[in-house]
């Protein structure tokens, strides 16, 4: 197997894109990180979910198809890192949401509770 005939898969907000590694490759200066300041409206679907776990999923299958070529340990690593962040980056907006979802459902229960009390010693 060549060089040329090495790729793998990298997904960012655009669609996969297949890399070529070679030994000139140097890890970008770019970021291949999707940094999510606001999370997607749908976040929640099931659908949006699965498909992004998929995208890491196959990302990894990937790098770990990968780990017995001779490539600049760099360049493996940042995408290794890239994908750990990728991922940590998703649990982190998904809990976010539903610990924000679950904190109104609380608060409304509370409320609800309270207005019941209130009722009760009236």
């Amino acid at each position: 197997m060549t060089e040329s005939q090495l790729s793998m898969s990298v997904s960012d907000s655009e669609p996969t894109q297949n890399l070529i590694l070679s030994a000139s490759d140097q890890p970008s200066s770019s970021s291949h990180i999707q940094i999510l300041e606001q999370p997607p409206l749908n976040i929640m679907e099931s659908e949006y979910i699965e498909a992004e776990l998929l995208k890491i999923s196959e990302e990894m299958k990937a790098l770990v198809q990968l780990r017995r070529v001779p490539t600049l340990s760099v360049h493996y690593e940042d995408h290794w890192s890239s994908l750990k962040s990728k991922a940590s980056e998703l649990i982190d907006a998904v809990s976010k949401k539903c610990l924000r979802i679950q904190a109104v459902a609380l608060k409304r229960h509370l409320r609800i509770l309270s207005n019941l009390q209130d009722h009760l010693c009236i």
